[in-house]
């Protein structure tokens, strides 16, 4: 019965584990910028209107910056139920940085886009062999509810006007049926969408 009395006290007179201090919370990543301040303009849009030119599609320049909230916004139409298919099937989208008004103007001249820092983004759009089709400007889209916000219908409408037609597949199946005659093949046809 002694034993107890002094083992309790033996375990009071412990100091109790000395806990780790907390590791500190990870930093937080910064967002992704949307317009690369460092990348090559020229070189993004080449390889934009390459990539249209194989899929028979358009290309949308977006000139804007990281700070301009307008920007920002029209860059988050790709993520729009009704706006998304335009940017994931009908145009390569091309992001360029032209900071406030004073990035990428000789790259902006070239396609004759008319870079103004309080509207943007200015729009480019060019066919898949790299020629200008179009020009627009945030300001032309934006709702009338909200300028800083763009009206859906009115980017639908200016991206429609200016997609590409659907390619005429009666030419390439013709040719198909030709040489597979002259060689005593079959033709092997593909359907698809892009939805």
């Amino acid at each position: 019965m002694l034993l107890l009395p002094m083992a309790l006290a033996l375990t009071l007179q412990v100091p109790p584990p000395q806990q780790a201090p907390p590791a500190p919370a990870p930093a937080a990543r910064p967002a992704p910028k949307t317009y690369n301040e460092t990348a090559d303009a020229t070189a993004a849009i080449d390889a934009a209107v390459k990539a249209a030119a194989l899929d028979e599609i358009r290309v949308l320049i977006n000139w804007g910056a990281n700070d301009s909230e307008r920007s920002t916004k029209f860059a988050a139409l790709r993520r729009e139920r009704e706006l998304g298919p335009f940017f994931a099937d009908e145009y390569k989208l091309v992001f360029v940085n032209v900071g406030h008004g004073d990035r990428n103007l000789d790259v902006a001249k070239t396609y004759g886009a008319a870079i103004v820092p309080d509207s943007l983004p200015a729009l480019t759009i060019l066919d898949h062999a790299g020629k200008v089709l179009a020009q627009g400007s945030s300001r032309d889209l934006q709702s009338d509810a909200d300028p800083a916000a763009f009206d859906p219908k009115k980017v639908s409408a200016f991206l429609t006007q200016y997609k590409a037609p659907a390619p005429d597949a009666n030419a390439p199946f013709a040719a198909a049926i030709d040489q597979a005659k002259r060689e005593g093949k079959s033709v092997f046809v593909w359907f698809s969408a892009p939805w």
